[in-house]
C-alpha cells in the first residue's frame, strides 16, 4: 500500500523539492494533498501534474479560481480553503506523512494538529520547535508521532545518531555557510540592502530564511531546535562556519571520535532520507566526487559581525518563553527590513530591546505560546516605530 503524503507549503522550496523526490518514487508514495498560502498559479500547476485528492489555499476567491480552472482539465481534486479546514485535513485518518514546510510561526498550528494526529512528521518548520520547545516534543511522544528533521543540519545529526546512544555524546557541531556577508567589513553592514542580504552564496531559500542566514539568526534558531529535538543542553551545541557547505553537522563522542555527515548542498537529500526512514531511498542526487572538491575550511562565528547568533544562544540557555519571544521579534524585524523600514543592523537592536522587556514565563499550554508570541510582536512593532 502506498504512503499518503500531505505537503504543507507545497509551492515553497521544500515543497517543490519534496514533489521532485516523490516523482521518482510513485510506487511508494501518493501525493494525497497539497497546501499553499497564496501562490495560486503554482498550486494549479502542481494539481495538474500530481492530481492530489485535496488541495488547500487560504483565500476563498483563490479556491474558486482553482476549482474552476481544474474543471477545464477534468481534474477531480477537491479544493479547500480556511485555517480550520487545513487543520482537519492533516488530521485525516488516510494521511500517513505530513511535510510541515510552511515558513515561520504561520506553520505552528497545522504542525501541532499533525503531531496530535499521530502522523509521521517531516519537520521543515523550525519555528514550531523554537516557539513550543519541549511542549512540542512532549505532544509528539504522547500521540506517538514521529518527528524527522528536514533542516540539513538536524537531518545530518539524525543520521549521525543512527547507531549510537545520545548518552555517549560530548557535543554536536552545526555548520553554517556564513551567508552573503562572511567577507564583508562590519562597518558596511548597516548599509546593506534587502537585495544584497537575499543573495545567499550556497542555498536557494525563501526571503525570511535568507535574511535569517545573513544575520545568522537562522543558526541560532537551529541551536534551539537541536536542543529540544535531541534533548541536549545548550552547552553541548557548537557552531562552525564552513563556507563550502559540504559537511552539514558533526557529532563528537566521549571517546574522541567525530562522526560527520557530508553531501551535496541539495535539500532533496535530507527530504529523501526522511521520506524513506528507516530505510533509504534515492534522492536523485549524485554522490560527492571528493577528487573534485576544494579544501574544506572551518571558522568560529564572529561575535561582532553576527550578534543575533550569540543572542539566540543566550536565549536558548534562558529557555521557557524566551525563545518564543525572540522568534516573534525576529519575524517582525525581518519583515520590516525587507520592506526597507529599518536598516539591516536594526534587526538585532529590535530583538534585543524586546527581550530586555520580556518577563520569563513557563509555557504550560499552546495558548501560553500564542500569548507570548502576540505580546512580543506588539513590542517589536513599537520598537520599529521608535526607530522611524
Amino acid at each position: 500500500m502506498k504512503n499518503n503524503v500531505i505537503i504543507l507549503g507545497s509551492t515553497g522550496s521544500i515543497g517543490v523539492n519534496t514533489l521532485e523526490v516523490l516523482s521518482i518514487h510513485k510506487e511508494l508514495f501518493e501525493v494525497f494533498a497539497l497546501a499553499a498560502n497564496s501562490s495560486v498559479d503554482s498550486l494549479l500547476e502542481q494539481c495538474k501534474k500530481f492530481k492530489p485528492k485535496y488541495a488547500h489555499i487560504n483565500k476563498e476567491e483563490d479556491a474558486k479560481f482553482l476549482t474552476t480552472s481544474l474543471k477545464k482539465f477534468k481534474i477531480k481534486t477537491e479544493i479547500l480553503f480556511g485555517k480550520d479546514t487545513l487543520n482537519k485535513l492533516v488530521s485525516l485518518e488516510e494521511v500517513d506523512t505530513v511535510v510541515c514546510a510552511i515558513s515561520g510561526s504561520a506553520g505552528l498550528e497545522s504542525s501541532l494538529n499533525a503531531v496530535q494526529s499521530g502522523k509521521k512528521i517531516l519537520l521543515a518548520n523550525k519555528e514550531s520547535l523554537v516557539m513550543c520547545g519541549s511542549l512540542f516534543m512532549d505532544l509528539a511522544e504522547e500521540y506517538n508521532s514521529i518527528i524527522l528533521p528536514v533542516d540539513s543540519e538536524h537531518n545530518a545529526l539524525h543520521q549521525c545518531f543512527a547507531s549510537n546512544s545520545t548518552k555517549s555524546i560530548e557535543k554536536i557541531i552545526l555548520t553554517a555557510s556564513g551567508g552573503p556577508f562572511l567577507e564583508s567589513n562590519i562597518n558596511e553592514l548597516k548599509n546593506v540592502t534587502p537585495e544584497q542580504a537575499l543573495n545567499h552564496p550556497t542555498w536557494s531559500m525563501g526571503k525570511k530564511i535568507s535574511i535569517d542566514s545573513a544575520t545568522m539568526m537562522n543558526k541560532g534558531l537551529e541551536i534551539i531546535e537541536a536542543m529540544y529535538l535531541f534533548k541536549l543542553e545548550i552547552s553541548q551545541i557548537d557552531t562552525l562556519i564552513h563556507p563550502q557547505s559540504l559537511i552539514h553537522s558533526m557529532v563528537c563522542y566521549k571517546d574522541g571520535s567525530v562522526i560527520m555527515q557530508a553531501s551535496k548542498n541539495d535539500m532533496k537529500i535530507p527530504i529523501s532520507y526522511c521520506l524513506g526512514w528507516p530505510k533509504r531511498i534515492s534522492s536523485g542526487i549524485e554522490p560527492i566526487d571528493l577528487t573534485k572538491q576544494s579544501s574544506l575550511n572551518f571558522f568560529e562565528v564572529s561575535k561582532d559581525k553576527f550578534p543575533c547568533f550569540y543572542l539566540a544562544k543566550q536565549v536558548g540557555a534562558e529557555g521557557e518563553s524566551f525563545p518564543t519571544a525572540m522568534n516573534a521579534a525576529n519575524e517582525i524585524a525581518v519583515q520590516a527590513f525587507l520592506e526597507e523600514k529599518i536598516k539591516f543592523t536594526d534587526i538585532f537592536k529590535i530583538i534585543f530591546e524586546v527581550l530586555e522587556k520580556h518577563h520569563k514565563k513557563k509555557l504550560s499550554s499552546v495558548e501560553d505560546v500564542y500569548e507570548v508570541d502576540k505580546k512580543s510582536r506588539e513590542n517589536a512593532i513599537k520598537q520599529i516605530k521608535k526607530i522611524n
